[in-house]
């Protein structure tokens, strides 16, 4: 089978091509190691998102306290992996393992185990999300392990 050109991945035939793409992210490398929590919108500049963004850079202690690695997907503008640029193809990829329409907003959280933890609409106060890490048994002993 013949490789298709990023470019081409980047172009309007994105969804035909995206099986023969190079993804680069691929979410078992963070398996045991983050927690994964995604901000996902059809657009960066939605409200929803520069909320949650801002909620999550005021407590950025509890969330490299929590190994909360955010992941930023949209499809207008640039998606995140941390503070990593990952392309338009690797976001459509990312959505599509998640199972996310194009239209959503939502929070998505994955627990170390890889597991769904939490689907949540984007303008969920991270507070819950910090309570629902706390409340894991993995969390749990991290936090008595540090004491």
């Amino acid at each position: 089978m013949a490789r298709v050109p990023a470019s081409i991945c980047r172009s309007g035939l994105l969804l035909l091509c995206l099986p023969m793409c190079v993804i680069a992210v691929n979410l078992d490398n963070y398996q045991w190691h983050n927690r994964l929590l995604f901000l996902v919108a059809p657009d960066f500049s939605t409200p929803a998102v520069a909320q949650a963004r801002d909620s999550l850079e005021r407590r950025f202690e509890d969330v490299i306290d929590r190994d909360l690695l955010v992941i930023q997907l949209f499809l207008d503008g640039q998606s995140l992996v941390g503070d990593r640029p990952i392309t338009v193809s690797e976001a459509v990829q990312l959505r599509l393992e998640l199972g996310i329409d194009p239209d959503e907003q939502l929070l998505v959280l994955i627990g170390k185990d890889g597991g769904v933890k939490r689907r949540a609409p984007l303008s969920t106060d991270v507070q819950e999300i910090f309570t629902q890490i706390d409340a894991m048994p993995m969390r749990r002993n991290e936090i008595r392990e540090r004491n």
